[in-house]
């Protein structure tokens, strides 16, 4: 079975499509969102009824979870706290709700999934110590995150290495922490949308990267009112 893998897609619902769209290709069964729907974009309710529409695994974020009130706003930068407290005010009550109800990590079989490590699931960045710290802390060989919007691996007892654009990765044999490149807020100069393709047969991560209409979704932060400089950020990836 294949899984589309999501992470952070951050209310940006032209990334998101796209990724849906393109991703087809690789004939998916589930999907699999790693938190981090909202916040920052101007269309957190829809990007969260498309993944509930198709039935997704999501987990919690820290921006879902700030959301709705499980994490301080203390936690964020000014910009990012304008945009939740936006986010607060525009969302549903029955997404609120979903929102509150979701886990905080995924198990399955040599997997484990998670926003941003597992001693500190919604809060704490993976880094090339805290990848080693995760691989002696859970059974399972493969940890999947993200949270960094940055993409990179760290195989056990080995130094972080960066991930190509069009990346194939073979799990087999390997304990190694994989952080996703994000979907609707890419923070590594490249603003294409990303996602990865698991597929459990093979043991095998493709990691893929798709164009979207940035400046749409960019026109439609500035145009609800959302900082200027989070919308502008998404043209050059940072």
């Amino acid at each position: 079975m294949r899984y589309l893998v999501l992470s952070d897609v951050h209310a940006n619902l032209e990334a998101l499509e796209a990724c849906l769209k393109d991703a087809k290709r690789y004939g998916f069964k589930r999907i699999l969102c790693l938190g981090d729907i909202v916040g920052y974009g101007a269309e957190p309710n829809e990007c969260i009824e498309l993944l509930r529409k198709k039935g997704a695994i999501c987990l919690l974020g820290n921006h879902d979870a700030a959301c709705v009130g499980q994490l301080s706003l203390e936690w964020f930068n000014p910009f990012a706290r304008a945009c939740i407290e936006w986010t607060k005010k525009v969302l549903s009550k029955s997404n609120k709700n979903f929102l509150a109800e979701l886990p905080v990590f995924f198990s399955c079989k040599w997997l484990f999934a998670i926003h941003g490590t597992p001693s500190n699931p919604i809060e704490e960045y993976m880094d090339e110590q805290k990848a080693q710290l995760a691989l002696r802390k859970v059974a399972e060989d493969v940890v999947l995150c993200g949270h960094n919007h940055i993409p990179f691996k760290v195989e056990q007892n080995r130094y972080l290495e960066p991930i190509a654009e069009n990346e194939l990765i073979d799990l087999n044999g390997k304990r190694i922490v994989v952080s996703l490149p994000a979907v609707g807020q890419p923070r590594d100069h490249n603003p294409k949308a990303g996602y990865a393709i698991l597929d459990f047969e093979e043991k095998m991560l493709a990691i893929a990267r798709v164009e979207y209409d940035v400046e749409k979704a960019s026109e439609k932060m500035k145009k609800a009112g959302l900082p200027e400089f989070v919308a502008e950020r998404l043209k050059k990836g940072i």
